[in-house]
């Protein structure tokens, strides 16, 4: 018999989020269901430095730790510490939506009594409430892998899985769980500041674009096919064009800057997290492969052109009313790989020409509706 919460018992709950930026993401309506269901307790929230720009005016939770895996947590006496530093919290319960094992052995070691999460990784024997994962729910969007070990932990009634699974993949706006992101005035205002130091009029059409993908080079869309799309766009719509990236990524930022007639502006590696979430709520338009920053645009609510191949949008395409996927679906996809062992075909087959098509059909459409309300109100 599967254990649950009790909300009124617990006062001090401790979350440890997920490692990738657009996991993060994707949990944010777990977190925001927690926060409803929890609304007296203490809500801690334990991730790694690299996503915790997403929470920065998170109001699901009251506090973010921060596990520094790679400074002062490093190492056993790195893991020491976090743990001491865990225990003087003297948190109730935990929910852990990182799967892995080392997430439930550092809340047992930290003497959390109620430790909760996904029975995976061989962990379960150090889950005072171990869930089982929905094999229903795996074929969904991830979002709901995240919303059902909230459900089942507080018993709730559970969303009807057999509809709900059809109406997903068609990605009708009903159904779409709030996948939202905020972000202050005076933090749009040091990204317009950022963008006018590198040249771009914030008041202008602006097409941002993520040409990297962190798994591999199968997500990605050839650097020359987006080099003719943004050199069209500036010439036919004159819009301004922002490449954007982690530092490992300036080289694909170059490799398009070099084919192209116009010059981009380039800020891959120039960028903390917090910064990037902030300059993509100024843009018009993101362009981009199925990425973290494809679910920051998606859950910023901007136009997002995402672009899919060896990877199933189905499961982690950007969840969003105003977003559109190009995928073609060829015979070997979705491989899930990180690079093609032949020719790529899943992401050559898609055209300059749609691609171009549908961003500029995209850019009209937002600028007649007043997409970018950042823009709309000044």
């Amino acid at each position: 018999m599967r254990r649950t919460l009790n909300p009124e018992q617990i006062q001090r709950l401790l979350i440890r989020g997920t490692n990738w930026v657009g996991d993060s993401v994707m949990s944010l309506p777990a977190l925001k269901q927690i926060r409803q269901s929890f609304p007296k307790a203490h809500i801690t929230l334990l991730v790694i430095p690299w996503v915790s720009g997403i929470y920065e005016e998170c109001k699901a939770v009251d506090e973010v730790l921060i596990y520094d895996r790679e400074g002062e947590h490093r190492g056993l006496r790195g893991k020491v510490k976090l743990i001491q530093i865990l225990r003087k919290r003297r948190f109730d319960s935990a929910i852990l939506f990182q799967n892995a094992f080392e997430a439930a052995l550092l809340a047992a070691l930290a003497r959390v009594p109620v430790r909760a999460g996904y029975h995976r990784d061989s962990r379960g024997w150090l889950l005072s409430h171990p869930v089982l994962s929905d094999p229903q729910v795996s074929r969904m969007h991830q979002t709901y892998y995240y919303l059902d070990l909230v459900d089942q932990l507080l018993n709730r009634n559970r969303i009807a899985l057999s509809s709900l699974e059809t109406r997903c993949r068609s990605f009708e706006k009903p159904e779409m769980p709030d996948i939202s992101l905020e972000v202050s005035a005076s933090r749009i205002q040091c990204a317009e500041s950022m963008l006018k130091s590198h040249g771009v009029d914030p008041r202008k059409t602006i097409v941002g674009v993520n040409p990297g993908a962190f798994y591999g080079s199968a997500k990605r869309w050839p650097s020359d096919h987006y080099a003719a799309v943004l050199d069209q766009l500036i010439e036919q719509e004159g819009t301004e064009v922002v490449i954007f990236g982690a530092t490992n990524e300036v080289s694909i930022a170059k490799s398009i800057e070099t084919v192209m007639r116009h010059r981009p502006v380039i800020l891959s590696g120039k960028t903390e997290l917090s910064e990037l979430i902030a300059l993509i709520a100024c843009c018009d338009l993101f362009i981009t492969n199925d990425s973290g920053p494809m679910h920051l645009a998606a859950a910023l609510r901007i136009p997002t052109l995402a672009l899919f191949g060896s990877t199933d949008e189905i499961a982690t395409g950007p969840m969003s009313p105003k977003a559109v996927v190009l995928n073609k679906k060829v015979e070997c996809s979705p491989c899930l790989l990180r690079e093609c062992p032949i020719d790529h075909r899943c992401m050559t087959r898609i055209s300059v020409e749609e691609v171009c098509q549908r961003a500029v059909e995209m850019l009209r459409a937002g600028i007649d509706l007043g997409v970018n309300q950042i823009k709309q109100h000044e």
